[in-house]
């Protein structure tokens, strides 16, 4: 855009914003794609923004390219002006080779990517590799967003030359062993091992994803959200509970296609059970309580359901604080506070 730099180049003061297949920024029936919603967020956050936003929009199709930058000019002005936003590039290619070619030109210059956030929104299943994803999140305040699209995948199952893609997007072989699992286990197995693989091969400390159903409750595709801070995955789930406030993280169109609807609730009492069910017996700082709700259910808050447990007396206080209130967990004695779940 005029007015901005023709060259990518963070300075380690600002957050970088990547959109991996950006898409044209507007649809034939008007609707704002990806690109264009996350410059208009920026735009008019109600918050202050601390540091500017870079935004870098990748899209290999040329003329979808052609109506994305023709979509952005709309807001060249505003963009212009705006201290929210330093840089604006749009780049036509192949989401792995600029990717690759990005990072490549950082480490020759000793820059540092990060902080930056990843949206790697595929329309299919096999363009976004684990070895790409692990070369993202092995840099400092990385996080990824990786679609997976389930119902493709599970068309070309067993169509052997889509073995090679498959295996290139699982980073290994072991995505084979659904070959001997019952067509209604399929599903669940894939996710779990992609999951393993964002952990174990790409070296992400913390994944949760989201799954995507169509009006008839089939599964469509998921969202795997991948970061090393606790804090980032804290915050992520916050967002989609603004979305969704009953927290399930299973959205469907079922009701409304313009909607993302929640078709199972989760409460604050089902998550006191979960606790009991996972945890009776053990004893853990109220710090690695939180991070076993944050990556082990679809919950974000919990000192409601504590709360719950304690009134219960399914929850023991091993070293409370003198005068402290029954039901309370302050945030500054998290971890020294140590609570034991009881059957």
């Amino acid at each position: 855009m005029s007015g901005q730099s023709q060259r990518l180049g963070m300075t380690g003061t600002e957050l970088l914003f990547v959109d991996g297949f950006a898409g044209p920024g507007r649809y034939k029936g008007g609707e704002d794609g990806s690109p264009i919603l996350a410059i208009k967020s920026v735009l008019s956050h109600s918050h202050t923004l601390y540091v500017p936003i870079s935004f870098l929009f990748i899209e290999e199709n040329g003329d979808r390219c052609a109506i994305l930058r023709d979509a952005i000019k709309q807001y060249e002005e505003k963009v212009n002006r705006s201290p929210r936003i330093k840089y604006l590039k749009v780049i036509q290619g192949d989401c792995e080779t600029e990717l690759n070619r990005i990072i490549e030109s950082f480490e020759r210059d000793n820059r540092k990517v990060g902080p930056a956030f990843f949206f790697l929104d595929q329309s299919g299943f096999s363009d976004v590799s684990m070895q790409l994803i692990h070369r993202i999140m092995s840099m400092p305040l990385c996080e990824v967003f990786s679609y997976l699209n389930w119902d493709h995948m599970n068309r070309f199952l067993i169509d052997q030359t889509k073995w090679t893609s498959i295996s290139k997007v699982f980073g290994g072989d072991e995505w084979r062993r659904v070959f001997t699992l019952e067509v209604r286990d399929r599903a669940g197995f894939m996710s779990r091992t992609y999951r393993a693989s964002l952990k174990e091969k790409a070296g992400s400390k913390y994944v949760w994803h989201f799954a995507m159903c169509d009006s008839n409750n089939k599964l469509l595709y998921w969202l795997f959200f991948c970061t090393n801070n606790l804090r980032g995955l804290e915050e992520m789930k916050r967002a989609m509970w603004k979305v969704d406030p009953t927290g399930g993280f299973r959205f469907s169109d079922k009701d409304d296609p313009s909607q993302l609807n929640l078709f199972e609730n989760y409460k604050d009492f089902i998550l006191a059970d979960e606790l009991i069910s996972s945890l009776c017996g053990k004893t853990l700082t109220v710090f690695q309580l939180k991070e076993f709700v944050l990556t082990e259910t679809p919950a974000y808050l919990y000192k409601s359901a504590l709360k719950l447990l304690e009134k219960d007396g399914k929850l023991k206080i091993i070293n409370p604080r003198p005068g402290r209130r029954k039901g309370t967990f302050p945030d500054d004695y998290m971890e020294e506070m140590r609570v034991k779940f009881l059957s």
